[in-house]
């Protein structure tokens, strides 16, 4: 084995003249090479990014040759196509969950509810802990039970309108057109054309 501080051979026979140590700090002729390779691709790069719009897409549009059309002089200009403001096409359906409101009435109940279930356990002043704790966690549940009591499912209607924007009309019920009907739509009522 040969000592690690020692150049190899091959390195000490291309280089008469040089030392020992000169020879080891020499940057290899692949790697000059590629830093020279990436430095021009660096470069180009940075001109590409830097160079202004205007004159990349000047560039551009004379890369391509332009496509004309010949419209005979005699031919009439085309009547613009009237753009129906109201029709669409429904594009999707999505049934949505809204959660009710609480109205106090399921908290009012359910704290009475959960007092009195409290009350009956305990001794002491356990029982008295039990039944305020029964009547917090009471008034709790029912406000939720109320609100899911008095939840009801929405149904979002998704409708690409003809002139390209889009609109959703909310019901309460489910929608009697199916998706890709022609609909026209007035104010947040929906009906097939």
């Amino acid at each position: 084995m040969s000592d690690s501080n020692q150049p190899s051979s091959a390195l000490a026979a291309d280089t008469p003249g040089l030392s020992a140590a000169d020879r080891l700090r020499r940057i290899h002729p692949l790697v000059a090479t590629a830093a020279i390779a990436v430095t021009a691709v660096s470069v180009i790069a940075a001109v590409q990014f830097l160079a202004p719009q205007s004159a990349r897409s000047a560039a551009d549009r004379g890369a391509v040759a332009p496509v004309s059309r010949a419209v005979p002089a005699h031919a009439p200009a085309p009547a613009p196509i009237a753009v129906c403001a109201d029709c669409g096409e429904v594009v999707n359906i999505r049934p949505s969950r809204q959660e009710g409101s609480g109205s106090g009435l399921g908290a009012v109940a359910g704290g009475v509810l959960g007092g009195v279930l409290g009350h009956q356990v305990g001794a002491g002043r356990g029982k008295e802990a039990m039944t305020v704790v029964g009547a917090v966690g009471g008034a709790f549940a029912g406000n939720e039970v109320e609100k899911q009591a008095k939840a009801q499912t929405l149904y979002l209607v998704d409708i690409r309108m003809a002139d390209g924007s889009a609109r959703t009309i909310t019901e309460t019920a489910p929608p009697n057109v199916p998706i890709g009907a022609k609909v026209r739509v007035s104010g947040n009522t929906i009906a097939l054309r």
